[in-house]
């Protein structure tokens, strides 16, 4: 399983999300409301028995703007909200994904993010990746 394939692909599905700028790697200058797939920590091989799967898990920052407005609050809230169109967890599981066998979003924590010394009001989305091992 390609790391990069999978980001990549995050961010594609991502993307059906109307007006969030999608960012599938560490970004430096974003606009919000934004969505940045980082790198995983750890990465675990051999989920299971002769290199069958891997699994890892994907840190997503969803943010949305300054940390003490009211409105950047109500603009998190919507992809938070597993029933809102704009739903972080609904668009990464519902999308039929081609580079590994499945993206799970496991949790989000509210949080101040700062990206390139900015913070921002946004969400940490756990995502639990499982795909082929090698052979």
């Amino acid at each position: 399983m390609n790391l990069a394939t999978v980001m990549d692909e995050m961010g594609e599905a991502l993307s059906a999300i109307a007006g969030l700028n999608v960012f599938p790697f560490s970004a430096q200058r974003i606009t919000p409301p934004a969505a940045i797939v980082d790198w995983p920590d750890p990465l675990n091989y051999d989920a299971t028995m002769q290199r069958g799967k891997d699994r890892f898990t994907l840190p997503l920052y969803v943010v949305v703007g300054k940390v003490d407005a009211r409105s950047a609050r109500d603009r998190l809230a919507v992809y938070l909200d597993s029933a809102d169109p704009k739903s972080v967890k609904t668009a990464l599981e519902s999308h039929a994904f081609t580079s590994c066998d499945s993206v799970r979003v496991t949790e989000a924590r509210v949080d101040a993010v700062t990206i390139s010394g900015v913070e921002y009001l946004g969400a940490i989305f756990q995502t639990d990746v499982i795909g082929p091992g090698g052979s």
